[in-house]
C-alpha cells in the first residue's frame, strides 16, 4: 500500500505548516481540525469526539499526532484514538511532544508517547523548544505593543526559541523518512537568549524601546489570570516556567540542522518577518 498521511491539527501553527510542505511534495495527506475542516481532503477531528476518529483514519498509513499540549489529561484524551489507529492498521506515528518529556515520567505528553510506544506502531517522538512565534502571538504581542514590555516569571533564563518552521520541517521529515523511526528529536533553536537579549532584538527591529519585566510567581499568577486562563490552565502554564528558571530550555541546537541539511532559522530573521505584530 502507499503511503497516506494524516495531520492533526492541521490548522493550528505547526500542523499547517506540515499540511502545506507535505502537499507541495506531493503526496497523499489529509489535515485534521476541530475547525475550518473544509473540502474533501480535510476532516473534522476532535480527540473527545471518538466518533471522529475512524473517519479521520480511513486510507491512513501514517498519522501526525498532537494531543492537547499542556492538558494534564492529554494521554486519557489519547489513548481512544491510539487504539482507533491500531485497529485500523496505521503503521507510523510522529507524534509532537514538548523538550524534557522524557523527564518526567508522570507528564502527561510523556504519557501520550507511552501510549504509543507501546501500541506495536512504529513511532518517532519531536519534543521542540518554545516557539519564537509565541512572542508576535497575543497575548505577549499585544503586552508588547500595548505597553513596551514583555513581562514573564523567567528571571534570567535563556532559551533557545525555535522557529515553527523548522519544527514542521522535522515533522515532515519523521513522517516520510521510515529510517527515524523509533527515535526522539529535541528541537531547540540556533541560539540561546534571555529575555533582555529578547527585547533588545525586537526593540531595534520596530526603532522603540521595550523592556523585560521579570515577574515573581504570584505576579505571574495574577496576570495569566487575568488574561483569561483557568487556574488549573495558570499552575500548568507556572510549572512550564518553572522548568525554563530550571535552565530545561536553554541549550542550543547541535543535531536537527544536521538532520535538515540546512542552517535553523535565527532569532533575527525571525524578529525582521514579523515586525509588523510588534
Amino acid at each position: 500500500m502507499s503511503e497516506s498521511y494524516l495531520i492533526l491539527g492541521a490548522t493550528g501553527t505547526v500542523g499547517r505548516r506540515v499540511l502545506a510542505t507535505m502537499r507541495s511534495l506531493g503526496h497523499v495527506v489529509k489535515g485534521a481540525s476541530r475547525r475550518n475542516a473544509a473540502g474533501p481532503d480535510f476532516r473534522r477531528f476532535d480527540l473527545l469526539e471518538p466518533a471522529t476518529h475512524v473517519s479521520a483514519l480511513e486510507g491512513v498509513s501514517t498519522v501526525m499526532l498532537i494531543s492537547r499540549p499542556g492538558d494534564e489529561e492529554a494521554h486519557i484524551h489519547a489513548e481512544p484514538f491510539i487504539d482507533a489507529m491500531v485497529g485500523q492498521r496505521v503503521g507510523r506515528v510522529v507524534v509532537l511532544s514538548a523538550l524534557g518529556a522524557e523527564k518526567r515520567a508522570d507528564f502527561s505528553l510523556r504519557k501520550v508517547e507511552a501510549l504509543v510506544e507501546r501500541s506495536g506502531m512504529a513511532w518517532t517522538h519531536v519534543r521542540p523548544n518554545f516557539f519564537m512565534q509565541m512572542l508576535a502571538s497575543p497575548p505577549l504581542c499585544t503586552e508588547i505593543v500595548t505597553r513596551n514590555t514583555l513581562s514573564l516569571p523567567l528571571d534570567d533564563a535563556k532559551v533557545a526559541y525555535v522557529d515553527a518552521d523548522d519544527v514542521a520541517a522535522v515533522l515532515v521529515r519523521a513522517l516520510i523518512d521510515p529510517t527515524l523511526a523509533h527515535q526522539s528529536f529535541e528541537v531547540n533553536g540556533p541560539r540561546s537568549l534571555d529575555h533582555d537579549e529578547v527585547t533588545a532584538l525586537i526593540a531595534r527591529q520596530v526603532g522603540r524601546e521595550i523592556r523585560y519585566v521579570p515577574l515573581d510567581e504570584d505576579s505571574a499568577r495574577r496576570l495569566l489570570a487575568i488574561r483569561g486562563l483557568s487556574p488549573p490552565h495558570v499552575e500548568r502554564v507556572l510549572r512550564f516556567y518553572a522548568l525554563t528558571r530550571q535552565g530545561e530550555c536553554a541549550a542550543s541546537d547541535t543535531t536537527v540542522a544536521a538532520l535538515l541539511g540546512r542552517p535553523l532559522g535565527t532569532f533575527e530573521a525571525f524578529v525582521a518577518a514579523n515586525a509588523a505584530a510588534w
